[in-house]
């Protein structure tokens, strides 16, 4: 008759020195006595079974901390329980130490096989059975904690990678939004200048030309201080306009990224005296809310960095349409940099945030040269 007894210590353990719970399977009375008699006067918790059904029942209730199993016994034999034990995920982990009088390599090798940690045979040598049982039931404990650390540490992590994707989604939100302020306060700083100074400037040109006309009666050092004046009122409004531009350029809104870009590619050329080449494969593309502006932005500050850094000869600008998602490649001839250096400029740091901002792709290639490769999603329907 199968039967399941329980033998707890006389007084209870604190959790720190809480004695580890052992189940004893063997259906000879004379070895569960035995080994019964051995782990209790140790400090174990002991409970055991005469029978491989009741053994799994009770390793599934409340699972043990080692297992001490008999090979030979009626029924389900000792490796048929351990394989249903190591393929049920409530019992799997629980280290299983054989019993048996068979010495055979074979044996052990299929208890091995099976997923048992050891093998004792019989008669049992007290002192062997005990450390034995001693050492696998410090490796469970060990293993234990380590899993509990490994998962404790794990759900640390899972926790700050959300943190962290917050912080960067909220970053994001607010350099978006730096952004906007920034393109907008552009924006309107460049229409006042074009507006009031640039309005001022032009009836000044006018007013001056015609005082050229008319002062020839006054001497010639007259006419050329009119002259000079003049002069520098032109350049002047030459000045404001490059300004304006840079602030925010209306060619961008009039006639469009590909315009704005060739044009800023021309004012580029003539003011660094490196060439610059322009090229594009339509005259213009369907882009986002704030796509083109930050196609322009990025090209802009390439060639600013091209004019500071590079000591190039020729830059080429090339935009390009490919799978629906707009490519820009802006590569000079100049002497490159690398690109590993933790430590980059802010205006690469605006560069990628724009794009990121977009959806956006950015690689920066510093060999040979520079070239900085920005892909930007396009409007929905558009084809390549």
């Amino acid at each position: 008759m199968s039967e399941i007894t329980e033998k707890l210590p006389d007084k209870p353990a604190s959790d720190s020195v809480r004695p580890a719970e052992i189940l004893i399977v063997d259906d000879t009375p004379g070895s569960l006595q035995l080994l019964n008699d051995l782990l209790t006067g140790a400090g174990y918790v002991v409970r055991v079974a005469s029978e491989a059904r009741m053994a799994l029942h009770s390793a599934k209730a409340r699972p043990p901390e080692l297992i001490l199993l008999d090979v030979r016994m009626p029924g389900m034999d000792g490796y048929e329980l351990c394989q249903r034990l190591k393929g049920d995920a409530a019992t799997r982990d629980i280290p299983v130490i054989f019993l048996s009088a068979l010495r055979e390599t074979g044996d052990k090798v299929r208890g091995f096989t099976l997923g048992a940690v050891d093998y004792i045979g019989k008669p049992f040598q007290p002192e062997e059975v005990l450390a034995r049982v001693k050492t696998h039931v410090e490796l469970y404990r060990l293993q234990t904690r380590l899993e509990e650390q490994v998962e404790l540490r794990s759900g640390q992590l899972r926790v700050s990678a959300r943190q962290l994707r917050e912080s960067r989604r909220r970053l994001q939100e607010l350099t978006a939004f730096l952004q906007s302020v920034r393109e907008d306060e552009r924006t309107s700083i460049a229409r006042e200048l074009h507006d009031e100074l640039g309005q001022a400037l032009t009836a000044l040109r006018i007013d001056i030309g015609w005082l050229r006309k008319h002062c020839g009666v006054l001497g010639s050092t007259v006419v050329e201080r009119a002259d000079s004046a003049y002069a520098l009122v032109e350049h002047t409004v030459d000045s404001l306009r490059r300004i304006s531009e840079g602030l925010r350029p209306g060619m961008l809104d009039v006639l469009g990224l590909c315009a704005a870009l060739e044009h800023l590619a021309g004012q580029f050329a003539e003011r660094s005296g490196i060439a610059c080449e322009f090229a594009a494969d339509r005259d213009e593309y369907a882009l986002p809310e704030n796509g083109a502006i930050t196609a322009f932005r990025v090209v802009q500050e390439a060639l600013t960095n091209v004019a500071r850094h590079a000591g190039a000869s020729r830059v080429w600008i090339d935009l390009g349409c490919a799978g629906g998602r707009l490519r820009i490649s802006v590569r000079d001839d100049g002497s490159g940099f690398d690109t590993e250096l933790p430590r980059q400029g802010f205006g690469l740091l605006g560069m990628r945030e724009r794009v990121l901002m977009l959806g956006g792709e950015i690689t920066i290639d510093g060999n040979n040269g520079t070239q900085v490769v920005v892909s930007l999603p396009m409007n929905t329907g558009e084809t390549a």
